[in-house]
């Protein structure tokens, strides 16, 4: 046989043999491709059977969220002053496990940042925990009282850390040692709270603090009463009562207004007694589909005669641009007269940036 007869045949015999190890090769990729399938499904049936993953992670809800809200202000006092200021930002996490139906375990906690501080970070704004049952929601720790949530909360709308400003002076915005109790029967909503400080100098509650909440088609009618043990080094030197109400309505074409007032009432053991209040306003109109216009009216009456007094009124005027749904920026002027004090006139630039992350178990 020639050498090209016997090339040609030991090239056709080759061929089948190729063919039988690329088919060999490719069985045993699919054998082991199929293998490691099986692995990661038994993993995934292990993580769901695992105790501690159903004992943490069942049945929950978690959130980490955020804003950010630098300034940058000009402050015409007895000396022209530029600063970079912060308006409330704040880290937080919030955290709902439904452990049987229509009861639930929460808990948030939220923390400031200060950006006009170093970025500082820590002081806490909420730590609380509690139960939510049809019968309704009691939380312990650092809340917002019940003054805030029914009355001032219609009220706070502007991009400023002293917003409401009448109700800033003196009235809570936080509170310690808490016990909180809500029951919401829609359209009706009713708190009640105590603290409890053993600090104090008290040997009960410090604070009770009770209110109710009506809200339907974009109306809120809120009103509360506070009353409060006053001490100074352990001994009690009187108390103080807050009573507010508020009414706010959201119109179908965006716009919004609110009034507030608040009386409050000075008892003393050795001092004269005295009567003040607050009172803030808010109106905000939308406009050009990203603008609105927000505008303000405020004061507060500390009811003291003389010198001493911290009396002021004064009104807000800011214009907002909604540049993305979770950013935004404004520019404010805030003008307060102060009855003993030099006026304060206030002029910012701010920026927010809001962020919320959540998971589901």
């Amino acid at each position: 046989m020639s050498r090209i007869a016997l090339f040609v045949l030991g090239t056709i015999l080759q061929i089948p043999l190729q063919a039988n190890a690329q088919e060999t090769e490719e069985s045993d990729r699919l054998q082991q491709l199929e293998q490691r399938v099986k692995e990661l499904e038994q993993q995934a049936k292990a993580a769901q059977t695992s105790p501690s993953m159903q004992s943490s992670l069942r049945n929950s809800h978690f959130s980490l969220y955020g804003s950010l809200r630098p300034t940058l202000e000009y402050q015409d006092k007895a000396d022209d002053v530029w600063d970079i200021g912060d308006a409330l930002s704040r880290l937080g996490v919030k955290a709902d496990t439904e452990f049987a139906p229509n009861w639930h375990a929460i808990a948030q906690g939220e923390w400031k940042i200060r950006l006009d501080d170093n970025g500082r970070f820590g002081e806490a704004r909420l730590a609380f925990a509690g139960i939510g049952s049809p019968f309704g929601q009691i939380t312990f720790g650092r809340q917002r009282p019940v003054q805030y949530t029914l009355v001032a909360e219609y009220i706070d709308i502007f991009n400023n850390a002293n917003s409401p400003f009448g109700y800033n002076q003196e009235s809570p915005f936080f509170v310690n040692n808490a016990l909180i109790y809500e029951l919401k029967l829609k359209p009706v909503t009713v708190m009640a709270s105590a603290i409890f400080d053993g600090n104090s100098g008290g040997s009960g509650a410090d604070t009770i603090n009770v209110g109710a909440g009506f809200d339907k088609n974009g109306l809120h009618l809120g009103a509360a009463y506070l009353q409060q043990d006053v001490y100074a080094n352990a001994n009690r030197t009187g108390k103080e009562q807050l009573t507010g109400a508020v009414i706010s309505y959201e119109f179908s074409s965006g716009i919004y207004a609110a009034v507030g007032y608040q009386a409050k009432d000075y008892e003393f053991e050795t001092a004269v007694n005295r009567t003040g209040s607050t009172f803030d306003s808010a109106l905000a109109i939308p406009f050009a589909n990203a603008y609105k216009l927000k505008l303000g009216y405020f004061w507060f009456k500390d009811g003291i005669e003389d010198a001493s007094s911290q009396d002021y009124d004064g009104y807000n005027l800011t214009l907002e641009w909604q540049i993305a749904a979770n950013v935004r920026t404004h520019l404010e002027y805030l003008q307060q007269n102060n009855d003993q004090r030099e006026d304060d006139t206030i002029i910012a630039l701010g920026i927010r940036y809001d962020f919320d992350l959540n998971w589901e178990f």
